[in-house]
């Protein structure tokens, strides 16, 4: 995994690891089931849906994750009102444009008082950046808010909003908040953001040799540069929230 992805998992798997996961369990953006190896106590899941159809079967294959995967749109879920007591995604509810729709259809999908966990960018994602960051220093606070534009476009970020608009848009579709915590400094995005460049031999070796890593060790120095941000108190603003709601 690249460092700045690893960095981040690692951070969002203390937030998502402590929900509780009543079964049955739904995983909307399951991807290739790494992160929900690692992240979530209680497995197997009993589905985990992706858009993305090559990183199904490994998800598939990997044991005790999931009960089954499925490729399906979260905006159109193939499941009956009230299949599922939890509902997890992590950080794919910002990459699909119709949030209406999602919202919806994971409201319809849990029981009452079913959960609903998410992590999520927030309204500080662009500005907390390295390169925005150093534009403004410079006194060009125009480039730093193209640059915060930049990274959201090439993320596919549809929805970069603050907590007040997620608990509004939540509450319409059913979905009462009960708890909302930003994650992920300011200091920690821009080491985040950093990553981006300094991983470029991790990208070149994966399309190359098929590994993120190539010898022991090769992912050393990057630990030791981002392990504070791992260990880091919570912020009062942060560039990500997690977010747990109750179905109404």
């Amino acid at each position: 995994m690249a460092p700045h992805r690893a960095i981040l998992r690692a951070v969002e798997c203390k937030f998502m690891n402590r929900v509780s996961l009543a079964p049955p369990i739904l995983d909307i953006g399951c991807g290739d089931g790494h992160f929900a190896s690692i992240a979530y106590d209680g497995l197997p899941i009993d589905v985990g849906i992706d858009v993305m159809a090559r990183d199904l079967p490994e998800a598939g294959r990997r044991p005790g994750v999931y009960c089954a995967v499925s490729f399906a749109s979260a905006t159109c879920l193939p499941f009956a009102d009230g299949s599922f007591n939890t509902v997890v995604s992590n950080c794919v509810v910002e990459h699909i444009p119709d949030l209406t729709a999602v919202l919806s259809e994971v409201a319809r999908v849990l029981r009452p008082a079913g959960t609903f966990a998410t992590t999520l960018p927030s309204e500080h994602y662009p500005e907390f950046l390295f390169g925005s960051t150093m534009f403004r220093k410079a006194g060009l606070a125009g480039l730093g808010r193209a640059y915060g534009d930049f990274f959201n476009r090439i993320s596919h970020h549809y929805h970069v909003y603050p907590p007040a608009v997620w608990h509004e848009k939540l509450s319409a579709a059913g979905l009462a908040v009960v708890e909302q915590q930003y994650y992920f400094s300011a200091a920690a995005h821009r080491r985040f953001d950093l990553s981006h460049y300094l991983g470029v031999p991790n990208l070149v070796s994966k399309r190359l040799f098929g590994h993120w890593v190539l010898f022991p060790g090769q992912m050393k120095p990057f630990e030791r540069w981002l392990r504070p941000y791992y260990d880091e108190p919570l912020p009062a603003e942060g560039a990500y929230q997690f977010v747990r709601c109750r179905r109404i």
